[in-house]
């Protein structure tokens, strides 16, 4: 199967990218099928494409013989390799490995315009100095043009500024006016994307301020304070400029000026010959790919704080008994001589399971594979729920598990969250299914929580409708909060042992030693719990505050003074006059 006798009609090709590449400006692709087999012995032909260089083979598509060609739809830019396989009636298919033979086409795909900003300009009388930035992965800097005319006359000639070779990214010329002029500046890649900004300068000597307008290809405009270019003299004609200071304007290193030469095959040049493509319609620029945007965290939900206290009172001193929390210190895998936060050597596959490590095991089983075996493993990460995906690691799936790092130094401003899991594995003849696209879900969905809860302890008030009864206060705030996620605990001492202010099984009652202490119940965190307080407990004691969340972090603090728990005022009745001792009271009639 080859693709050099069909030829490409209707669209224009850029810039050629070394012999066996092509570049072009629609996302939107029909690649034809050239059969030189009897097509009643074909089953089926099968689409191929590889990403960015990698010899790695994902299918595409599939269509039966009746057909003529493939429509492709690129979901962005990059660069493209394609293949055709055909499968006969017998299941036999040729070629059988995709990894030896070089592909049948190669592409860049670029529908995204150049960004161009100017970045420096002046005027010295008729002398005009402008320099400008590309921000542009593929630019043909042979393409570049500048232009100028009075600004009064807008439909008058644009006179053509002759660049100089070794310098496309600013120039200076006389204008042979002190009239006030426009400056356009015409930028085009190699996929033949064109944009054009305009820069307005006033006459000479009138106050300086300039204005910029951009033309129709959707250019924003200029910004900021123009600075002016020092070290020139004031030759006339056209003059190469020092390589000009701008600002970026993304947080990517300002672009070079000469073409990104895209990865080097790892297989043999393809075929010459014309490319058969004939695009569609062309298709606005999509967003940047998920291998290549930055994890973005999911919207946070709002805390499940407890309405109950008012705002009025404020939290009791308190202490946190541990010095780093439970949770949040790094769990060792003891099958493992690497340092960092491991969890056990596998992860149950449930959905939205939360957890609080970042290092883990994804167990697989795989439900069918090829004489060829399997090559590696590339494990796929969504952080929106299958809206975008990125490429995050490959292994070599021995054993069937996958070891999941994600505090990768990239990822951690941005840790904790929700993540989508999904597993591509890749035969030893580089085959395999498609990478997941925008709107394939996860099948293993966890969301990762290392933030211990937040929680206040408030000054304990009397129940007036209880005199033995004390309620106790406070304030919980999670993320990712469960059922039941507040303990209450009391003792004498700052260091316990801690008595349950509400036990699992029964009503607390004052122990004698910790062995002996009921478990105590976790409470739901509705902020209040009404405590009747046991027999013998002490008129100070300390009161200690947990909270747990889904993940298993806990928070927990203690009183940093003993709390006054016996809040009862005694009250007195007379009842009557007590005669002294030994004395027997007369009584008046």
């Amino acid at each position: 199967m080859t693709f050099a006798a069909v030829t490409l009609l209707g669209i224009t090709l850029g810039q050629p990218l070394g012999a066996d590449y092509h570049a072009m400006n629609s996302r939107n692709i029909r690649i034809p099928i050239e059969y030189k087999k009897d097509r009643q012995s074909i089953r089926q032909v099968i689409l191929y494409v590889a990403r960015n260089g990698e010899n790695t083979w994902y299918q595409e598509a599939a269509v039966t013989p009746d057909k003529d060609d493939f429509v492709y739809l690129a979901k962005d830019d990059g660069i493209y390799w394609f293949k055709m396989v055909i499968e006969d009636i017998r299941g036999n298919r040729e070629p059988t490995d995709l990894t030896r033979d070089p592909p049948d086409l190669k592409v860049l795909i670029d529908a995204t315009p150049p960004i161009v900003r100017v970045t420096n300009a002046k005027r010295q009388g008729d002398e005009i100095t402008i320099e400008w930035a590309v921000d542009e992965k593929f630019p043909n800097d042979a393409e570049t043009k500048v232009h100028f005319r009075a600004t009064d006359n807008t439909r008058g000639y644009w006179q053509e500024v002759k660049l100089p070779e070794n310098s496309r990214h600013g120039v200076r010329f006389r204008s042979g006016t002190n009239e006030p002029i426009t400056v356009k500046i015409a930028v085009t890649d190699v996929a033949g994307n064109r944009t054009e900004i305009t820069r307005e300068f006033v006459a000479a000597g009138a106050p300086t301020a300039t204005a910029a307008a951009n033309s129709s290809a959707s250019q924003e405009k200029d910004k900021g304070p123009l600075t002016p270019i020092s070290g020139l003299g004031g030759q006339s004609g056209t003059a190469p400029l020092p390589p000009p200071n701008w600002e970026p304007i993304s947080p990517s290193p300002p672009p070079s000026a000469a073409p990104v030469v895209p990865p080097a095959p790892v297989t043999p040049a393809a075929p010459t010959g014309a490319p058969p493509m004939l695009p569609l319609a062309p298709q606005p620029p999509t967003s940047i790919q998920p291998s290549q945007q930055a994890a973005q965290p999911l919207p946070t939900p709002a805390p499940s704080a407890a309405s109950y206290p008012p705002s009025s009172p404020q939290p009791l001193p308190t202490i946190d008994p541990q010095a780093t929390s439970t949770l949040t210190r790094p769990i060792h895998n003891p099958q493992t001589t690497e340092t960092g936060t491991w969890a056990s050597p596998t992860v149950e596959v449930v959905r939205a399971q939360v957890i609080n490590y970042p290092r883990f095991d994804i167990g697989f089983d795989l439900e069918q594979r090829g004489p060829s075996g399997i090559s590696r493993v590339d494990l796929w990460v969504t952080r929106d729920d299958g809206r975008t995906w990125r490429k995050w690691s490959q292994h070599d799936g021995q054993g069937g598990v996958v070891r999941v790092v994600l505090d990768v130094r990239e990822n951690l401003q941005q840790l904790e969250g929700s993540y989508g899991f999904r597993l591509v594995p890749v035969s030893g003849a580089g085959l395999s299914e498609r990478e997941p696209v925008a709107g394939d879900a996860p099948e293993l969905k966890v969301i990762l929580d290392v933030t211990p809860p937040h929680i206040d302890l408030y000054p304990p008030e009397p129940d007036p409708q209880a005199p033995d009864t004390l309620i106790l206060k406070w304030k919980a705030t999670d993320r990712n909060f469960g059922e039941n996620p507040i303990t209450l605990e009391w003792s004498e001492s700052p260091q316990g042992p801690w008595k349950p202010v509400v036990a699992a099984a029964s009503e607390p009652v004052v122990q004698t030693s910790a062995a002996a202490s009921p478990t105590a119940l976790r409470l739901p965190n509705t902020g209040h719990y009404a405590w009747r307080i046991p027999a013998g407990v002490p008129a100070r004691v300390y009161l200690k505050a947990s909270a747990r969340d889904a993940a298993g972090n806990v928070k927990e603090i203690v009183t940093r003074q003993p709390v006054l728990v016996d809040l009862t005022k005694p009250r007195a009745r007379i009842n009557g006059i007590v005669a002294p001792a030994g004395t027997v009271p007369e009584f008046h009639r």
